[in-house]
């Protein structure tokens, strides 16, 4: 089981190494980044090296949680059906064109955003 609280504790402390991070240019071309809302974006690398310690289940609750589902509604999908239950909540998201502020994507050849 995992609280609201949990939740909040663990972007905290993600943000904490990633927003220093965040930038709009000088990633290689194609790289595989990930946006941030209005801080910018990140490597990949950079991205998935700031969850290491956290919890399994943190890297959705995080991209679920930046792009405004409450932590509550977190904790309650996981309590109910675990990772899978974010993955699919994620999924439903980007269906539905819902997942604007925190997301995987790929620079330009130029290497910008």
């Amino acid at each position: 089981m995992i609280t609201a609280k949990d939740i909040t504790d663990m972007v905290e402390r993600v943000d904490a190494k990633l927003t220093p991070k965040c930038r709009y240019d000088g990633f290689q071309p194609c790289e595989g980044i990930y946006r941030l809302g209005d801080y910018g974006y990140v490597t990949e690398t950079e991205y998935n090296a700031a969850f290491k310690g956290e919890p399994y289940w943190a890297q959705d609750a995080y991209m679920l949680e930046g792009n405004g589902v409450g932590c509550g509604r977190i904790a309650r999908l996981y309590n109910d059906g675990d990772v899978e239950a974010l993955s699919d909540y994620i999924n439903e998201r980007f269906d539905n064109d819902q997942m604007d502020d925190v997301f995987y994507t790929e620079a330009t050849e130029d290497g910008e955003c």
